[in-house]
């Protein structure tokens, strides 16, 4: 929830122009506070320069801990900022945001899936909630899918393979396809779209155009950044705050926060919630 004057702005909602959901005072502080880290980030980097020429180990392993906690936070050091991303992914979930994105009892498409944390989280929460005995309800193989074009997936796939303990404990079955074909199969049609940390720039809000184009998909969930973040575009954001030329227009159900796993407050991602209406016939 955000608020304006100290009032919690009201879910559900329609966005208007000036809505501050994608521009909150968090937000806006986290991107300068980004790019005073730049600056701290090129002074490491010449130190780093400097170790390595010196052939100085520790000198160069205490600039690298620098360089972690400018980017992820004091603290967390390079085996820690691995373990979460092995367990994660991008960004972090915990079980209220899980059972949130299941109530809508709609299968799921995890489009970015990267190695597919989420979605294996979400299939097992789904195992945890079923009910025992009669009247247990299937649940198919393909209640949630995942995809990734292979592109920008963060931890090494020679090293975390099918057969280690973290893919066997945290991944999920990811099929190699972009967002735009996955988006178009047939079967793909009327699921959820889960949207987790994608890139910056313009794929997710041609992913988030491409499933819109089919009047049964009208349910998204993106968890990332805001204006000036590390995730989409401003194209994305101005779109879920208009009608489009189909007379739709996405209203927010909810805004969550995600959990704070990792020190340091680097990350100022959401889950925002999105369900699509009609506003006028066509």
């Amino acid at each position: 929830m955000h608020k304006i004057f100290g009032k919690q702005l009201p879910t559900p909602r329609l966005l208007s122009p000036s809505d501050p959901l994608f521009q909150t005072s968090q937000m806006k502080r986290g991107v300068q506070q980004r790019k005073a880290d730049e600056k701290k980030l090129e002074a490491i980097q010449k130190n780093i320069i400097a170790c390595v020429q010196s052939n100085d180990r520790k000198c160069i392993e205490n600039n690298m801990q620098r360089v972690n906690e400018v980017l992820y936070g004091k603290g967390v050091n390079m085996q820690a900022r691995e373990e979460f991303l092995v367990k994660y992914g991008c960004t972090p979930y915990d079980g209220h945001i899980l059972d949130r994105i299941l109530s809508f009892d709609r299968p799921i498409m995890d489009i970015g899936a990267g190695n597919g944390q989420w979605s294996r989280a979400l299939s097992d929460r789904i195992k945890e909630m079923a009910p025992k005995g009669k009247g247990k309800k299937i649940i198919t193989s393909d209640y949630v899918v995942a995809y990734d074009d292979g592109s920008a997936i963060p931890l090494n796939s020679e090293i975390y393979h099918k057969l280690t303990k973290p893919a066997r404990d945290y991944f999920y079955n990811v099929q190699k396809m972009d967002g735009i074909s996955a988006v178009k199969q047939l079967k793909n049609r009327g699921k959820l779209l889960l949207l987790v940390y994608p890139p910056p720039g313009e794929m997710a809000i041609d992913l988030v155009k491409s499933y819109s184009e089919f009047p049964e998909n009208d349910l998204i969930v993106f968890v990332g950044e805001g204006v000036g973040g590390a995730n989409g575009s401003i194209s994305l954001f101005e779109y879920l705050k208009n009608v489009d030329k189909d007379g739709n227009a996405w209203v927010l159900l909810e805004s969550m926060e995600v959990p704070a796993v990792q020190g340091g407050g680097k990350g100022f991602e959401k889950v925002f919630i999105f369900q699509k209406v009609q506003m006028k016939s066509k």
